[in-house]
């Protein structure tokens, strides 16, 4: 009786332990890729330019309030300042449709400073964050901000990706009252996902445990409990009890397959039955057939004996008593003859099988595999054991892989005959023929399983374009 599985070994827990093991990865990379996506159509804006205009516009708002040596108050400077990394933030009308996956990865991405013509800060938004960091003094892009309007300043890949601008505040009559530099700095996706969670995750695990769980109660309710029931039935059907059916109607695969298995099971047991019955109608034959061989002819021998006898008495007493004596030996094989007959009988053991019905099983079951046509010839009479029946089965087994294997036949026929004191053994397909006798180790091992029978002889015809047939002949009932 096979033992129950462990609860961590059945389907259910591999199924939940599977989509555990799937779907964290999967989510982690649908997130990544969408927030690369983000990222990059991000940094395309900005480097097409929309950062470097929307700072050159904020200055020349800024421009319009700064009077000569008078400027706006720190205060003032703070708020437009701030306002600019608001609308740059904005995904409506800032840098991006996806300027939110700044957010995403930072909490404070974007840094705006403003400077006066000297280059002196004046005031820096967000308040309390990191603050912009302005090119040094004498440096270029100081002078290519009050020529042109605003520069590029160097920027940097990794560890964090860095974009900065330098915009120069123009007053009304054109001259330059100032700086306004705004700077853009976030951390590359992958850092971000490794180093911290995002707000997303909890819903994501929150999603993936309903899931699991939901799964799991519908491979309870609709599959393993389903699959138990049929396992529980083809234990049965092992141990002979083909009594016990698969209660599912459903319409699904596996109502489909309890009703296939059912009535699969009710041909077994009526096939079973049928066999059983053969046997035992065989087995009485084979006795009788004993029987006739055995006894009734020491009977009839012994009958013989007993009247010649009365004949002698009054003639030779010499010859009755050597025919007397000749009906006591016959009576005592009798009586042999029937008390092994009566021992086999009242043996536990199974009766002894015959050679054909395995051999056709086996020939089938080759059949089922490679496609072949059967024609079977087979004398149901002979015994397996009493020609060695392991070995011819053994030796038709190799013959059927051979033809499998090599022949590229269509049809395989077999024939078991028994003539006089010989059986004989054919196994021949309609291939292509060409087969080596002295070569292969599996022609080698049916010539010695062949040879190694009483009186067996082993033979191969397979002339190239005809087909192979292998011949084996061994003696009846000897040991």
């Amino acid at each position: 009786m096979s033992q129950r599985r462990h609860p961590l070994q059945g389907l259910t827990f591999k199924l939940a332990l599977f989509y555990l093991l799937l779907s964290v990865p999967a989510l982690a990379l649908i997130q990544w890729t969408i927030i690369s996506l983000e990222f990059h159509e991000l940094f395309e804006a900005v480097d097409s330019g929309r950062m470097a205009n929307m700072t050159r516009e904020a200055a020349r708002d800024m421009g319009r309030n700064w009077q000569a040596g008078q400027p706006p108050s720190q205060i003032e400077l703070s708020t437009r300042a701030e306002a600019l990394v608001l609308r740059l933030e904005r995904p409506q009308d800032g840098l991006a449709p996806s300027s939110y996956v700044m957010l995403e990865l930072s909490s404070v991405p974007i840094a705006v400073g403003a400077y006066d013509a000297e280059g002196r800060v004046l005031a820096n938004a967000p308040e309390g964050a990191w603050t912009a960091t302005p090119p040094p003094p004498g440096d270029p892009a100081w002078e290519q901000a009050r020529r042109d309007g605003s520069a590029d300043l160097p920027g940097h890949e990794a560890p964090q990706r860095v974009r900065r601008v330098l915009a120069a505040i123009p007053a009304t009559d054109g001259s330059v009252r100032g700086f306004l530099l705004t700077e853009l700095r976030l951390p590359l996706p992958w850092r971000r996902l490794v180093s911290e969670n995002s707000f997303e995750w909890p819903i994501l695990f929150v999603y993936l445990v309903v899931f699991s769980i939901a799964t799991a109660f519908f491979m309870v309710r609709w599959v393993t409990r389903r699959l138990n029931t049929i396992a529980d039935a083809a234990e049965s059907w092992s141990e002979g009890d083909f009594s016990t059916l698969i209660p599912d109607e459903s319409g699904d695969e596996l109502g489909r397959l309890s009703r296939d298995l059912n009535r699969m099971a009710c041909e077994l047991m009526s096939l079973m039955q049928s066999r059983t019955e053969l046997a035992s109608l065989q087995e009485r034959q084979r006795i009788a057939r004993d029987l006739h061989d055995t006894v009734k002819q020491k009977a009839f021998a012994l009958n013989l004996q007993i009247r010649a006898a009365q004949r002698l008495l009054g003639t030779d007493l010499a010859a009755a008593q050597t025919r007397l004596d000749d009906s006591s030996e016959l009576i005592s094989g009798i009586q042999r003859q029937l008390v092994n007959v009566l021992d086999e009988l009242r043996s536990e053991r199974p009766p002894r099988g015959f050679l054909a019905p395995r051999l056709r099983e086996l020939a089938e079951r080759w059949a089922r595999i490679s496609g072949l046509q059967r024609e079977f010839d087979l004398d149901d009479s002979i015994p397996d054991d009493a020609v060695h029946g392991e070995a011819l089965l053994r030796i038709a087994e190799e013959a059927l892989a051979n033809v499998l294997r090599h022949s590229r036949a269509t049809r395989v026929s077999i024939r078991l005959h028994r003539k006089d004191e010989q059986i004989a053994l054919s196994i021949a397909d309609n291939g292509v023929g060409g087969a080596d006798s002295s070569s292969g180790m599996g022609l080698a091992n049916m010539r010695a399983r062949a040879e190694g029978l009483p009186g067996g002889q082993f033979e191969l015809i397979s002339p190239p374009g005809a087909g192979t047939e292998v011949r084996v002949r061994c003696n009846y009932g000897a040991r």
